[in-house]
């Protein structure tokens, strides 16, 4: 997966949009940075096959429903669903990323990223919860999956 993470673009999202849970308007560029951060160590983690620098970005008591119909649970989940992957895999991009603020410490983030399992293009929808915790932000629950061809 040598220089997967060189195809993505610098700040790793694509049209990303934001909103609040009440409608109230509020600055969310604190949630954009958190999402944008996440994004990009999710992406070079990812990319260099780092199972426990995955599982560092999720909280101990995450929920995971990954490209399996499996739901794993914990940082030793993670490292499960991720170490199951085909080498192959390779991230291009997340897009369409929309941020919802949820309450003090929370947000909800919603859009799609891109594979490519060699010639293969997959397209994937993807929500994650994240929350405040112990000074960082780790995702509290993730859920993927593949969009229709």
């Amino acid at each position: 997966m040598e220089g997967a993470s060189s195809c993505l673009p610098r700040s790793f999202v694509k049209n990303l949009s934001l909103s609040n849970i009440g409608g109230a308007a509020m600055d969310m560029s604190k949630e954009v940075r958190i999402a944008n951060d996440l994004t990009s160590r999710w992406a070079q983690a990812f990319g260099a096959r780092d199972l426990d620098g995955l599982a560092a970005l999720y909280a101990p008591e995450v929920l995971f429903f990954g490209s399996t119909p499996q739901l794993f649970r914990g940082h030793e989940g993670v490292r499960a669903y991720f170490a199951g992957l085909p080498a192959a895999v390779a991230l291009e991009t997340f897009e369409e990323l929309e941020l919802v603020h949820v309450a003090p410490g929370v947000f909800a983030a919603a859009g799609f990223f891109r594979f490519r399992l060699g010639a293969e293009a997959l397209r994937f929808r993807l929500t994650w919860v994240v929350v405040s915790r112990d000074g960082g932000w780790v995702i509290a629950q993730h859920h993927a999956a593949r969009c229709d061809a």
